[in-house]
């Protein structure tokens, strides 16, 4: 079993978690700038230090996870506590935080409607607080940095996580660079890119290639115009390391100047470094500017003692615990006798235990049915005789509500339940929870709450295309004979301006359209179209105001050229063709009391069209408000009316 001195373990986490916050302060100015920059320390530290997530979940977790369910916590634990207590709602977060709001549990938290930064910085950032609990036991701090990562990512960044903890809990043990990456490499797949990336990091720096052309070419090789994409930070912190050679003020400004995620990739080296070199080994001029404070400010949490050395001893106490329980094997000498485990003591398990899993995604809508698998754990030494009620919501019908439960010994029990929207339901809301309960004898043993996002039902017009350029020609130039040009002859046109219905919408209702149902945020209608080649649609989509608003932030995400009216008036339009995300456009709207008709017009000129909008409230902290719920009628071609 491994040996480590509490006075080396506290020292360790101490610089750590040091080193982390340094990071994250000199990195804030220019973060999310992917520019080459030449700060030096005259000029890289902010005049005052801002919070940062990177930090604040973990002290979050440490606070609220750790210390209140003790080692055996699970990742619904972890998404409980990040849904309730982050008060930083961008981009992923807010993805993850509407999702387990919809009843949408990791992993699918992370995956499903997270198109864009679902594989972010957002989880590899939050895994020192893995590898501090678990010196010296990569296992464990990898499976601990995985139910982290999943509540709002997957794939690259997921993995990502699970490389720095791994690392960072063998950097008690080990200093050098090179080996330690080595260690956190066995859990990254092969054939991730990732992997690659970090392989052709070190390959540049064995090769002697100077560091700014080295990053020259991890940019050309493994960049992106997303600033916070996972594989290109974290490629950057690991030149940062190898091109710092363990000095902290090189390895600090190679971080911020090589740019991206700035305060992401200076503040993990710095933890890394931290570790390696101690509390006591860090130079001066960084403690100084850092101070002995901790910096908290985007979650709603308050701790005891703003004081670093505090959080590393809360940490410390942590890892003892874990210990203590068993779930690490490494033993810890000269420990103080003032100094405990703060851990709670693990407790028995529940006898039974219910997951589920959803067949596609985990959306339903208007004339669709949706099977969801349900497997029954009996962790107990008897066998069980005793009844599961599925209770699905108002909105919904289930195959099955009751189903008797014979399990001998610890075999799984598994069987499965269609649902469905009620064809008579007047709302389908956008979420709708499902109780599966397990009782014997009158008694509940178990009981598990899940959920399935209503689709959102819109009328779609159209397409529509021009055989000749309208934006130049008032008429058709070929008076109907051949074209004069190959590209008339075979591509097409399409023009934002032209009005292919009637753009007063007085008629909208007569006109012939398709209902479909789009069960996420990104919306393809591409996957509705058969016609090939540039053409405009319309979309049509009704939601229900509880009140007048005049708060409501309309966030657009296109490929190519939209306009967007809300109740017949223009309120947004883009021309250009951009990369998708979620964020490209933006206005402030009013919504009245009542149903508000949305109308989306938009352009397909490449082979692609993909759009979103989401509807932000400042009463919501989600991206998009969850009580959403469509009106649908027993009739195939209504559409769903959506109610904030």
């Amino acid at each position: 079993m491994l040996e480590l001195s509490y006075k080396s373990y506290l020292d360790k986490v101490h610089g750590g978690w040091i080193g982390k916050c340094i990071g994250g302060a000199i990195g804030a100015l220019q973060e999310n700038n992917k520019s080459l920059m030449d700060y030096t320390m005259d000029n890289v530290f902010p005049q005052k230090i801002p919070p940062n997530d990177d930090l604040d979940l973990q002290v979050l977790y440490l606070q609220e996870v750790l210390e209140r369910k003790g080692s055996r916590f699970t990742a619904a634990d972890i998404a409980e506590a990040f849904t309730k207590y982050n008060l930083c709602l961008a981009n992923e977060y807010s993805v993850a935080i509407k999702n387990m709001e919809l009843g949408i549990e990791p992993p699918l938290s992370g995956s499903f409607n997270n198109h864009f930064f679902n594989h972010s910085m957002g989880c590899p950032i939050r895994s020192e607080i893995w590898g501090f609990i678990s010196p010296g036991n990569p296992e464990v701090a990898a499976h601990y940095a995985y139910m982290d990562g999943i509540v709002d990512h997957e794939g690259e960044s997921v993995y990502g996580e699970q490389f720095y903890a791994s690392l960072e809990a063998e950097s008690f043990f080990e200093n050098d660079i090179i080996t330690l990456i080595g260690h956190g490499l066995k859990y990254v797949p092969h054939e991730t890119e990732l992997y690659g990336c970090i392989h052709f990091v070190m390959d540049l720096h064995e090769r002697g290639i100077e560091w700014i052309a080295a990053r020259g070419k991890l940019v050309r090789r493994f960049g992106s115009s997303d600033a916070s994409y996972s594989v290109i930070n974290i490629g950057i912190t690991i030149m940062a390391l190898l091109y710092g050679e363990g000095d902290f003020t090189k390895t600090m400004l190679t971080a911020v100047n090589s740019g991206y995620d700035t305060d992401c990739t200076a503040a993990t080296a710095g933890a890394i470094l931290g570790v390696i070199l101690g509390a006591g080994q860090i130079p001066d001029f960084w403690l100084d500017k850092i101070g002995e404070d901790v910096v908290i400010g985007t979650v709603d949490i308050q701790r005891y003692s703003d004081k670093m050395i505090d959080l590393a001893k809360d940490t410390c106490s942590a890892g003892l615990s874990l210990s203590r329980d068993g779930v690490t094997s490494v033993m810890f000498t000269d420990v103080p006798a003032d100094v405990k485990p703060s851990l709670p003591l693990p407790i028995s398990d529940q006898p039974m235990e219910i997951t589920v899993r959803y067949e596609g995604l985990p959306s339903i809508g208007y004339g669709e049915k949706k099977t969801v698998e349900f497997t029954v754990f009996n962790h107990s030494d008897e066998d069980q005789i005793c009844t599961m009620t599925v209770e699905p919501p108002e909105t919904l019908l289930s195959s099955r509500k009751e189903i008797e439960l014979r399990i001998s010994g610890k075999t799984p029990f598994c069987f499965s339940v269609d649902f469905e929207v009620k064809h008579d339901l007047p709302a389908l809301p956008q979420r709708n929870i499902i109780v599966a309960k397990i009782t014997k004898a009158g008694k509940t043993m178990v009981e598990k709450s899940f959920g399935l996002s209503g689709a959102a039902r819109m009328k779609l017009i159209g397409p529509f295309w021009d055989n000749y350029d309208t934006t130049q020609f008032e008429s058709d130039p070929y008076d109907g004979k051949m074209p004069h040009t190959l590209h008339a002859m075979f591509n097409g046109f399409v023009n934002l301006d032209k009005p292919y219905i009637n753009e007063s919408f007085a008629d909208l209702d007569q006109l012939e359209g398709e209902y479909v149902n789009f069960h996420e945020d990104k919306m393809t209608p591409d996957t509705f179209i058969q016609y090939k080649g540039p053409c405009c649609i319309y979309l049509v989509h009704e939601i229900v105001c509880p009140e007048d608003r005049d708060d409501v932030h309309l966030l657009i995400g296109n490929e190519a050229p939209y306009k967007v009216w809300i109740n017949e008036e223009l309120v947004i339009e883009g021309r250009d063709c951009a990369m998708w995300m979620p964020y490209n456009d933006s206005a402030v709207i009013k919504l009245k009391s009542g149903i508000n008709r949305v109308i989306m017009k938009l352009l397909r000129i490449g082979k692609t069209a993909d759009f979103s909008y989401l509807l932000r409230s400042e009463k919501s902290k989600m991206h998009m408000f969850v009580d959403l719920e469509s009106m649908v009628t027993s009739t195939a071609d209504q559409p769903f009316v959506m109610a904030l």
